[in-house]
């Protein structure tokens, strides 16, 4: 009853919290400078600083990040990223306006948003609701702490509202296909420059309507581990129906820039325009402060926003599909004839009607397009007017003529963007039936016919067995893989329509015509070079509707030269070609390090190992360990591609599945063969022993799957990010990347210790039990451990019944009124299973397969007996059951012994006889029973146990045991082997005998106890002598300081004092026995660090300076030590 009231108030407050409004909706929701926020992308080798308003980069401010590459290095390759949305609109006084709205950029000079006079942005402005209000941070994946209670644009979710606690991915709810992902909105509410409303039921909006819905992504895969993906989704929230809008993209820096200093001046830029790609250059190659070689840098349009109403193929994809091809004699004037075919444009519906002047019964035919009508009369030229957004000829077809002049004078021409491209022919109907010439995302068709009812059919969210609708109808359904929203190839792609180089300061991005005109359509500028240059690119004309969406998604990367460049830009491409759906790396590990003396131990879990990547499912297939002394990873050994361009890392150990699946990946990746490993085994844990104390060391423990040479897939291996501010400390890292410092212990620890496992209960099992311990730090102290067993029965390696162990159960018995189960029936008892880690300490097992024979210790008392074989019985159905006994076999006169009445089968029962042995159970000391199968008969001699009298049979001796029941059990069988039937061997004699040993597993009889130390520091054996300084002397510098993150100056120092005390006070005097400095060491809980780290500074916070010192150690009653050090320049 009272869980029941509980529940009813959490929900009584909800409803109450829900109804009152404090619950963000999408409607009345609008830009608010309050709500700026910024992100850090990190998530491969390019890492960049970004913010919800749409600006990328480092505007102005020094602790971000400006677009670096390769992460960690200090190198800028971009200042500022900035967008533009522009449209052509006709505003309240009836006058032609280009409205552009852009971001607020760097805020230097003229790379800087629009602003009233008053101060307010005229730009993008983030919407609230879509971050914590308890963080300045922008939502990512990676930060749950970031993300908002609830998701504003998730509330009308039927089956969960507002999807609290889960990620709003992209991919679906919760669903994490990229290794970083990050998300907000913005719209350009407050962009009140110009008298147009966009809005009729609200006139508080301006700009142009458009709310844009931005993600990042970011993949470690080595294909696309040199950018970062943008998504861009342009809705219409007003009533004004867009018909000409443009989409720009700014990229400012001077290549060649470091954290340290600019290079500004030399830059050099260019396009390609049929991967829809634009680039910087260094016009040298050679930065600030002389690094070289500096590469590439730029963007990629990978979808733009799409046109499916001007009846052409603008992405070219509906090339085998019917439909006109364009060419320049459709551009020719022709005079319009009363009976001539014409197509008749509805630009509402956009609509076409064929017919004639004839048809029309009309003098002047008018068509309204916005505000305008365009008249049309027999005898009238007929010409098509580029970028006016009509079909000015009649055919149908808008703006096929798109164009620009290239070249001045003589060598001037026309470029047209659409010659070569399909197209409706209106007159015929031809190219009307594909559904690849004016595709768009929201036609409810599978343009493509990608969408695979099997794989694919999972509902609005894309999560399976969530329950919501459109989960299992059979047909596509917005939100599902591979149809409309979700499927990058349903968009008729604009692509790269412009390209300009500009001096920054010549293009003022507050200047609203200037940069629409900078974005003409087949407008292409390269030839401003060797300058401080910008690059403006840009795509359009396009329509966006009231109501609807159009997408813009583009690639930003760097390469180490063109080749590279261009290279990134074609496997982005085909990521964004697939949905962003490549091969995914399994899940990062969580690991955890454990620093000792000349040691680091590494334990991880095993998350990555049940992952399944969206491809290729569950395909796992190791982990790599990689170590250095930097963040770059630099002390690895670099693989290069076929380019010569660092790929991959030689991690310092690997381990992968005992499998069929070895050696390299058949499916290269850049020219490089991927090492899928030996077939080592998996383990969680690894302990490095070839570390230097007082080094700082950074470790990743990376995941990796097998790929698919049937699907063409290479392997995917997860990331190992690791972020520097730019004072070098360590700001963010992924959470397989330790960093970790190896030290001696404190002065007199002891260290944990194990007790050998005893037996208190069975105990004959020919297994053993040992103990790694992994963290000292989580042993108990005198606390007792119990490890039990189960065992069952199964066929055997010779087809007979056999006992193996079943599983293993570790439990901590210290309390016997409460022992609590660490590990509870794990199959894992093989020899080389790994079982979990549990408080401290590993079990490990060596385990013996199965119950057998111990060849190497049965064996005869005399050599010339013929030799035996002892199985499990085994005659019809009747199988004799392996015991874990060993026994003793004594031979003597016949009568020394009875065997008993044994029924083998229904028809066949052995009678009690004399004979002439005994058998002994040499575990319970005592004689059993048996029966005897007298096969080998001889006159005179029957109950004397023999073999081969008549060159084939052996007498048969079958060993029956006590069960639990009460009862008894056929067990194993004893003969002679016919392999030694010759002269040299002969029939056991009075006298002899034969010891027969089993193997024996861990049974269920099988209960074993131990007992944990925990590490402890014993004063009486603190030795002040071992105290030293590390190094001494100091000769300029110390191998394992970290990184100078100054551009002037020698950085930090260290000194070391190793071997302390648990509790001490270190003076430094100069040798006039001035007080230099006071240290205070204090070991605590972790007496695993018997170091003290000095950053040589003095307690007036000055730079020692170079000479002799002397330190004196006050361990209190532990005594005091006094030495010297030297500080050489």
């Amino acid at each position: 009853m009272k869980n029941l009231f509980k529940y009813l108030i959490v929900v009584f407050i909800f409803a109450c919290w829900f109804c009152s409004g404090a619950v963000a909706q999408m409607q009345g929701l609008h830009g608010d400078y309050l709500e700026l926020r910024d992100g850090v992308h990190s998530g491969n080798l390019f890492r960049t600083t970004f913010y919800n308003d749409g600006t990328s980069g480092a505007i102005n401010d020094p602790s971000a990040f400006a677009g670096e590459w390769p992460i960690n290095s200090g190198t800028k390759y971009m200042i500022d990223g900035n967008l533009f949305v522009g449209g052509e609109v006709i505003d309240s006084e009836g006058q032609v306006k280009h409205i552009m709205t852009e971001v607020r950029s760097s805020i230097i000079g003229n790379s800087t948003g629009d602003r009233s006079p008053d101060g307010d942005w005229w730009t993008f402005l983030p919407l609230p609701g879509f971050a914590s209000k308890d963080t300045n941070k922008i939502a990512m994946s990676k930060w749950p702490w970031a993300w908002p209670y609830v998701w504003p644009d998730r509330i009308d979710d039927p089956v969960d509202p507002g999807w609290p606690g889960q990620w709003n991915g992209y991919f679906g709810k919760d669903v994490y296909n990229a290794d970083e992902e990050s998300f907000f909105v913005a719209d350009d509410y407050t962009n009140a420059e110009f008298k147009f409303y966009p809005d009729s039921t609200d006139l508080l909006r301006r700009g142009l309507g458009i709310r844009m819905w931005v993600r990042g992504f970011q993949w470690s895969n080595a294909l696309v581990e040199d950018g970062l993906f943008n998504l861009f989704d342009l809705e219409n929230i007003g009533t004004f129906n867009h018909d000409k809008m443009v989409f720009g993209y700014k990229y400012g820096n001077n290549m060649g820039d470091t954290k340290d200093g600019g290079d500004g001046g030399d830059d050099m830029g260019g396009f390609d325009k049929e991967s829809d790609s634009a680039y910087l250059y260094d016009f040298d190659d050679i930065g600030y402060g002389g690094w070289t070689p500096i590469g590439y840098f730029g963007g990629v349009f990978l979808e733009s926003p799409g046109n499916p109403y001007d009846g052409i193929d603008n992405d070219g994809d509906g090339v085998m599909g019917d439909g006109t091809v364009i060419s320049e004699s459709m551009f020719d004037t022709k005079t319009l004839g009363l009976s001539d075919p014409i197509v008749v444009t509805d630009y509402e519906t956009f609509e076409r009607k064929l017919t004639s002047m004839a048809e029309l019964a009309v003098d002047t035919l008018k068509i309204p397009y916005q505000d305008l009508i365009f008249k049309f009369w027999v005898g009238k030229s007929l010409q098509e007017i580029p970028f006016d957004l009509v079909d000015n000829n009649l055919n149908g077809i808008i703006d096929e003529n798109n164009g620009a002049v290239v070249g001045e004078g003589a060598d001037a021409y026309t470029s047209y963007l659409y010659v070569g491209l399909k197209a409706i022919d209106y007159y015929t109907g031809a190219g009307r039936n594909n559904i690849l010439l004016d595709e768009r995302r929201n036609d409810g068709i599978d343009n493509d016919g990608d969408w695979d009812p099997a794989f694919d059919d999972l509902g609005a969210d894309g999560v399976a067995f969530s329950g919501d609708p459109g989960e299992s109808d059979g047909i596509p359904s917005n939100g599902e893989p591979h149809f409309d929203k979700t499927d990058v190839d349903e968009t008729d792609m604009i692509g790269l329509t412009s390209f300009s180089l500009y001096v920054w300061e010549n293009l003022p991005q507050y200047d609203d015509e200037k940069v629409w005109t900078y974005l003409l359509p087949g407008f292409f500028d390269d030839e401003l070079l060797n300058a401080n240059i910008e690059l403006l690119y840009g795509s359009g004309y396009f329509p966006v509707k009231a109501g609807t969406i159009e997408r813009f998604s583009m690639g930003t990367m760097c390469g180490i030269n063109r080749d590279d460049y261009l290279e990134n830009v074609k496997w982005f491409t085909k990521a964004y070609g697939e949905n962003y759906n490549f091969a995914k790396a399994p899940n990062i590990p969580t690991v955890q390090a454990i620093p000792g003396d000349h040691r680091v131990t590494l334990i991880w879990d095993n998350a990555a190992e049940e992952s399944e990547d969206p491809i290729t499912g569950k395909d796992f297939e190791g982990y790599k360990i990689y170590r250095s002394t930097d963040p770059g990873w630099n002390d690895a050994m670099p693989i290069t591609d076929g380019q010569g361009v660092t790929t991959y890392r030689k991690p310092i150990v690997q381990f992968d599945l005992a499998n069929d699946i070895s050696g390299y990946a058949p499916v290269d990746v850049k020219g490089i063969k991927f090492n899928l490993g030996n077939n080592t085994g998996i383990v969680n844990t690894w302990t490095d022993s070839t570390v230097v104390n007082g080094q700082t060391y950074f470790y990743a423990v990376t995941s990796y799957d097998r790929g698919s040479a049937q699907g063409g897939l290479a392997p995917s291996e997860c990331s190992k990010f690791i972020t520097l501010n730019t004072a070098g400390v360590v700001q963010d890292k992924g959470k397989n990347v330790v960093v970790v410092r190896p030290e001696a212990p404190t002065n007199g620890m002891v260290p944990t210790e194990i007790s050998g496992a005893v037996a208190i209960r069975g105990g004959q099992a020919d297994s053993k039990i040992g103990y790694k311990v992994i963290n000292p730090l989580l042993i108990k102290d005198k606390n007792k451990y119990q490890i039990s067993f189960e065992d069952t029965m199964l066929t055997g390696s010779a087809s007979t019944l056999t006992y193996v162990t079943k599983n293993m159960t570790l439990v901590n018995v210290t309390n016997p009124s409460s022992p609590d189960t660490l590990i509870k029936k794990s199959p894992n008892v093989k020899t080389g299973d790994v079982l979990p880690i549990t408080e401290g300490f590993q079990v490990i097992l060596a385990s013996v397969a199965e119950l057998g024979v111990r060849a190497d210790s049965s064996m005869w008392s005399r050599d010339s007996v013929y030799a035996y074989v002892v199985e499990p019985f085994l005659y019809g159905k009747t199988r004799g059951v392996p015991l874990p006994f060993d026994y003793e076999i004594e031979f003597g006169p016949v009568g020394m012994d009875t065997s008993t009445e044994l029924s083998v089968s229904a028809t066949r029962k052995l009678p009690a006889i004399p004979v002439n042995f005994s058998v002994t159970n040499l575990v319970t000391g005592k004689k059993i029973d048996f029966g005897f199968w007298e096969n080998d008969k001889l006159a005179g001699q029957e109950g004397t146990f023999t073999a081969f009298t008549d060159k084939s049979r052996t007498d048969q001796i079958i060993f029956i045991e006590p069960d639990v029941n009460d009862s008894t059990v056929i067990s194993w069988s004893l003969e002679l082997d016919s392999a030694t039937n010759d002269s040299l061997h002969n029939n056991p004699r009075a006298g002899d005998y034969l010891i027969v040993k089993t193997v024996k597993p861990f049974m269920a009889s099988d209960v074993y106890e131990f007992e944990t130390s925990a590490q402890y520091v014993n004063e009486a054996t603190i030795d002040l002598e071992k105290i030293r300084v590390v190094p001494n002397p100091y000769v300029v510098t110390n191998s394992w300081e970290p990184l100078n993150p100054y551009s002037n100056g020698r950085g930090p120092r260290e000194l070391h004092f190793t071997h302390l005390p648990p509790n001490c006070t270190i003076k430094i005097f100069n040798v006039r026995g001035q007080l230099v400095a006071e240290l205070e060491y204090h070991a605590g809980s972790d007496i695993l660090d018997g170091t003290l780290v000095w950053n040589m500074l003095t307690k007036d916070n000055l730079d020692i300076a170079y000479g002799i010192y002397i330190y004196h150690v006050d361990a209190g009653e532990n005594g005091a030590k006094i030495g010297k050090f030297a500080i050489i320049k």
